[in-house]
């Protein structure tokens, strides 16, 4: 016999452990690190209350953990009305309690007092069960998109070792993109902006009311949560470098501000774009010129449905390379709004900023 209980802090060396067992293939981390993370994301996040945690445990009759599920609360509102999300990540079952165990993690979870639930970085696995408890996919936050900087060196990089004879064609990958990226009629052809102001959390907060729409679905920031989510997300470490920028106009009105990955030779992951409708096209310029000065080969992101005609005005490519958003609410209007692209969800506020095997 098992059973289903909230996590706590006795739990996080039996949880570390569950983790490096399981998540060990392709990361650094030590045990130490694994468990200093836990207790961070789970336990010592801005919503969380003291010592009641929404994270979920599977305890066998003999007190040992074989199942968690972690649960971030998120505060939203829903056309001006404050709802509380709840977010999983790190759900995890050791291989010989699959099944029933992951499935009773789910359904307590899903019975919470949350009024949306949601998962960002599902496994397929995952993702199947979600579905069998009446979880749904949003389409169009579902959809990825990428936008080519340096196309010939990306496409080089997307073959990988099946490239011939790499070291002399690289060198000539990188010429013809230099001159493809000067050619005034060129699809991804950048255009020099700037200088951007750094991101910072006072001025995200100061200028969020004009460039976050009010209506629909959409995260509730304040200056501390914020501020703890922003730096726990620089810790992801294989994306790349966080870098966040205030987009302004040629009148010097703020338009809005994007928040990406960047590392040299490799994809710009985008964490976040907001701002005003007319200034949305903008915004994209200044993030794409801020990665190709960075050195990046690409842009991508999960699909903002405010962002679908500025991106495609932009020559990106849409794809469902990427996890899909699942949602579950028993309040049926919230799942038609966010399936019909109403108000704000971006990768900031799921669980794709927080993957324990890339952090620093």
């Amino acid at each position: 016999m098992s059973r289903i209980r909230p996590f706590a802090v006795a739990d996080l060396p039996q949880i570390a452990a569950l983790h490096q067992r399981l998540f060990a293939e392709g990361s650094h981390l030590s045990l130490e690190q694994r468990r200093r993370y836990l207790d961070q994301v789970f336990l010592k996040n801005p919503w969380s209350d003291g010592d009641a945690s929404p994270s979920l445990v599977c305890e066998t009759a003999d007190g040992r953990l074989v199942g968690f599920l972690g649960v971030l609360r998120r505060p939203m509102s829903w056309n001006g009305q404050p709802i509380t999300a709840a977010v999983i990540s790190q759900f995890m079952v050791e291989p010989q309690h699959r099944g029933l165990t992951g499935f009773r993690l789910l359904a307590t979870f899903l019975a919470g007092p949350q009024e949306l639930s949601m998962t960002d970085g599902a496994s397929h696995e995952a993702v199947k069960l979600w579905k069998a408890m009446g979880g749904v996919e949003s389409p169009l936050h579902s959809l990825h998109w990428t936008r080519p900087l340096r196309p010939v060196a990306y496409g080089l990089a997307v073959l990988g070792p099946r490239l011939p004879a790499p070291s002399l064609v690289r060198p000539v990958g990188a010429v013809v993109d230099a001159i493809i990226a000067r050619l005034p009629q060129s699809p991804v052809r950048v255009t020099e902006q700037g200088p951007d102001e750094e991101l910072g959390v006072d001025a995200f907060i100061e200028h969020e009311h004009h460039c976050i729409p009010r209506g629909g679905l959409r995260p509730e920031y304040d200056r501390g949560s914020l501020k703890w989510l922003l730096e726990m997300a620089e810790q992801k470490g294989s994306a790349g470098r966080l870098r966040g920028a205030l987009v302004r106009n040629a009148d010097r009105d703020v338009v809005g501000w994007y928040l990406h990955y960047v590392r040299r030779g490799g994809p710009s992951e985008v964490l976040q774009v907001v701002g005003r409708d007319q200034g949305l096209g903008e915004v994209l310029d200044h993030l794409f010129a801020d990665a190709w000065r960075e050195g990046a080969l690409a842009v991508s992101g999960r699909l903002q449905p405010r962002l679908f005609e500025a991106l495609r005005s932009k020559h990106c490519l849409f794809h469902d390379r990427g996890s899909p958003l699942i949602v579950y609410s028993r309040r049926r209007e919230l799942i038609d709004a966010i399936r019909a692209g109403e108000g704000l969800l971006t990768r900031l506020d799921g669980e794709w900023w927080m993957p324990f095997q890339d952090v620093r």
